[in-house]
């Protein structure tokens, strides 16, 4: 009789046999495709590659996720059977199946672009406020709410997506809040929570009280007006400050009772960091009736030597000025047919600028000797610093009129509205003006001087209180300093 550890190596034995080499695919491997599979993908998947970039251009994976997984995943295995070398029609089942999945998703999305327009609002504030960041948990909460809505779409039920996407729209709204309120207010709640820990009430205790009241001004500011931060930000800004304060002050009346100083040993310590202001100074101040006598000498001080600045300030510009006269004089004289000259191609440069940019797209403006493209027709998606084919053309007419400089030096400004963060709004108006710059560097084709810098909410050309205004405002600007200005300076 054959034992049974005998009967198990016989039947592992053939396991092994059936599932080695003997298979019917070939192993798939991630690496790139070759020469013949990239001919094949380039004829099979060039419908369904079009069909995938319009349901992502209108984010038909928002509003369609069960659709748009299932073209995914059909997609993904037409690649996975390409990379086999598996049987052709077998790929384009696959492939049929995604575009019908695609085109579903694409069809709810329309319905749901309009549908759920007031939730994907809210939920691109919540974003701009980078809610998944500050508000992680409840972020995700909107999320699954929302996904549920889209899911309701699909299937047909609308009374119930309706209903689902407003539970969704207010959890957007509760959480960019929270956002808002944590990215203004986190620093100063940490030093406060660092306070408890050190159990600094017992020593600072009005410190810590307003410390604590000025974060809840600041939050009752957000309340009201979660877009107005300016005041919020400056009430935030003093609030850590006062905690921090705080802090210190504990640290420092902890050491001094640890180490038992007497009391003459703490005011003469007050007295040094005055007496170096004061020595720097070159006064001799006397503490015989306290402080007040010290401070106000060395205010007095400060005052004469401000005013004395003053005066070579004004004289300074003087002789800048009597220079300035005298050397327009020479130029009058000597370099009139240079000054025209040069008017002429500045003149000619510029037409050929405005010519090249649309009045919807932007403006062409003089900025002093430089020319400023203000570019209102270039627009970003919420959060983000990718450029969309659709501004291709646009830029390169900007390029076009770049080269009407080739001498020159170009500035690429990023700009945006004040609504979020300002922490966020510089991070946002940097990478998308790199994200120009780089565009244009990589396709002028001359070699040019060309940087990139962004401004935040800090440079707005209108009101932040209306919509218009605040479109305005995001903006990229090229600033161009012609060749003929660098050189004459």
């Amino acid at each position: 009789m054959i034992s049974l550890r005998f009967q198990y190596l016989i039947t592992m034995l053939a396991f092994l046999i059936v599932y080695s080499g003997c298979g019917s695919g070939k192993e798939v491997t991630e690496g790139p495709l070759t020469r013949e599979q990239q001919n094949i993908r380039a004829q099979l998947f060039e419908n369904i590659d079009d069909t995938l970039e319009q349901a992502k251009a209108i984010d038909a994976q928002l509003y369609s996720p069960t659709n748009f997984e299932t073209g995914m995943r059909h997609y993904n295995n037409a690649e996975q059977l390409l990379r086999q070398e598996r049987n052709i029609e077998n790929i384009r089942t696959e492939l049929n199946r995604a575009e019908e999945a695609f085109k579903k998703a694409m069809e709810t999305a329309r319905l749901g672009a309009v549908t759920f327009s007031t939730t994907v609002a809210a939920r691109n504030d919540a974003l701009k406020a980078d809610a998944p960041t500050f508000g992680s948990e409840n972020w995700n909460k909107a999320e699954a709410t929302f996904r549920t809505a889209a899911e309701a779409l699909e299937a047909g039920n609308v009374n119930r997506a309706r209903q689902e996407a407003q539970t969704a729209e207010n959890q957007y709204r509760a959480v960019e809040l929270e956002s808002i309120k944590a990215n203004h207010l986190n620093t100063a709640r940490e030093l406060l929570q660092q306070a408890d820990a050190q159990r600094a009430d017992r020593n600072v205790p009005r410190r810590l009280e307003k410390a604590r009241s000025l974060v809840q001004q600041a939050e009752t500011l957000l309340m009201q007006d979660r877009y107005d931060t300016e005041e919020a930000n400056r009430v935030s800004r003093e609030a850590a400050y006062t905690a921090a304060h705080a802090l210190y002050l504990n640290q420092k009346i902890v050491r001094l009772r640890n180490e038992r100083r007497e009391l003459e040993d703490i005011l003469l310590e007050a007295e040094e960091p005055v007496e170096k202001i004061a020595e720097a100074a070159n006064l001799d101040v006397r503490f015989d009736e306290g402080f007040d006598g010290p401070v106000q000498e060395i205010i007095t001080k400060i005052k004469e030597y401000e005013d004395r600045e003053q005066t070579y300030v004004e004289r300074i510009r003087e002789q800048e000025n009597e220079l300035a006269l005298l050397r327009r004089q020479v130029d009058e004289k000597g370099d009139l047919a240079e000054l025209l000259e040069t008017q002429r191609m500045r003149d000619e440069a510029i037409n050929k600028v405005i010519n090249l940019i649309n009045p919807d797209e932007g403006n062409v403006l003089l900025d002093g000797n430089n020319i400023l493209i203000r570019l209102y027709g270039l627009s970003f998606s919420v959060g983000r610093s990718v450029i969309e084919p659709q501004y291709f053309a646009l830029l390169t007419r900007v390029q076009d009129a770049i080269k009407q400089f080739p001498n020159g030096k170009v500035i690429i400004e990023g700009h945006t509205d004040s609504r979020g963060s300002l922490e966020l709004n510089q991070r946002l108006s940097d990478e998308r003006a790199e994200s120009v710059a780089e565009y244009i560097r990589a396709n002028i084709g001359i070699p040019l001087d060309i940087t990139s810098i962004g401004y935040g909410p800090n440079r707005p050309v209108a009101s932040n209180e209306t919509e218009e205004g605040r479109s305005m405002n995001r903006r990229i600007d090229v600033v161009i300093t012609p060749d003929w200005v660098i050189t004459s300076r």
